[in-house]
């Protein structure tokens, strides 16, 4: 049986909800420009292409830590909750991609759902995500699942939240008893 934290049933609602409704506002990139250049309308309402297409350049742009295109894809208010817990803003974020501690050997995502909502201008966006990280010596491998949530302002897409959870391999107690099934 799966237990969640009463505070952590209640907050994630008001979030998705403030998300939704408060920072409908945001402008966002669908596609990265070129240094300098300014974004151009890449997006219309209810177009799922353009939300896979945010999340595939999102991904491009963690997997090379380029911090300037993330700076385009991410909302001024985004809000990424890590697999720990730990929340960081946008700039937090940003940061730690540009220090040498922590550093992407691949990065992937498959099985993603995209949910328009808001007359498709809020895009709510699940599914998994690999990764290999060289943090430190070794390289380490990691599967989660995240929720993302996007939102349309100028015919531009944001995103404004990240939260993942890291998909941990079953694991028994030592004591716990195998059951063959026939």
């Amino acid at each position: 049986m799966r237990t969640t934290s009463l505070p952590t049933m209640r907050l994630l609602p008001v979030l998705m909800f403030c998300l939704c409704a408060g920072l409908a506002g945001a402008a966002a990139a669908s596609s990265v420009p070129a240094p300098g250049a300014s974004l151009a309308p890449q997006a219309a309402t209810g177009d799922i292409a353009g939300v896979r297409n945010a999340e595939s350049l999102r991904a491009q742009a963690v997997a090379k830590r380029d911090v300037a295109a993330l700076r385009q894809l991410l909302g001024g208010a985004y809000y990424h909750v890590e697999t720990n817990g730990r929340v960081r803003s946008k700039t937090e974020f940003l940061q730690l991609l540009t220090r040498d501690e922590f550093e992407f050997r691949s990065y992937g995502v498959d099985g993603m759902d995209i949910t328009l909502q808001d007359s498709g201008r809020t895009a709510i966006v699940t599914g998994r995500l690999t990764a290999q990280t060289r943090g430190g010596s070794r390289p380490t491998e990691w599967r989660g699942r995240y929720v993302r949530v996007w939102t349309l302002q100028d015919n531009v897409w944001r995103n404004t939240l990240h939260q993942s959870t890291e998909i941990r391999p079953l694991s028994l107690p030592r004591d716990a008893q195998t059951v063959t099934l026939k």
